[in-house]
């Protein structure tokens, strides 16, 4: 009784093994290549690819050298020709003509932390252009005491292992309710 026992489970087990390797997975990448008709033409190309996560880390570690307060090694993640767009700013031009831009922003926040929902890399083979994208919520506290945060959504355009266009996009979190 024992042995049958233990035959039936070995059996049981082998039988959903094969089940489940028989049986298609479908998912939005296996799903139909049908040609689709977009409603909108899109401004930039919509066939892309994941990316080479080194860029992610390229980025990050450069949000990392900011956050440290450290804006000579920020800086140096930007290309010679760099462009730096956020809200009602924009700059184009050289990296030694940003790194004050950088250094003002920082140098007004005694403190500053960066808490990442998530990132992204993809690859654009018809632009031949690799962007990292970012979502995080930035903690910063003035040099009052006074403590904000900011939702951003940041678009990154990286060439040669630098930074040539950051895109900085901020969403403001509502004032708390008064009681």
């Amino acid at each position: 009784m024992k042995y049958s026992s233990v035959f039936l489970v070995l059996l049981l087990i082998l039988s959903a093994c094969n089940q489940s390797n028989s049986s298609e997975i479908k998912n939005d990448s296996t799903a139909g290549k049908e040609k689709l008709t977009y409603p909108f033409t899109a401004k930039y190309s919509v066939n892309w690819q994941a990316g080479d996560e080194n860029n992610a880390v390229l980025v990050l570690n450069c949000l990392k050298k900011y956050v440290d307060g450290d804006i000579k090694g920020c800086i140096a993640y930007f290309a010679d020709t760099a462009e730096f767009v956020g809200d009602k700013f924009h700059f184009r031009g050289s990296r030694d003509s940003l790194e004050p831009i950088i250094a003002g922003m920082r140098n007004a926040s005694a403190s500053v932390s960066k808490n990442f929902d998530s990132w992204m890399t993809v690859y654009y083979p018809d632009k031949k252009d690799t962007w990292v994208t970012l979502w995080y919520t930035e903690l910063m506290t003035d040099k009052t005491g006074k403590t904000d945060s900011i939702y951003y959504t940041d678009d990154v355009l990286v060439k040669n292992g630098k930074i040539i266009l950051y895109d900085e996009k901020q969403r403001l979190f509502p004032e708390p309710q008064k009681k």
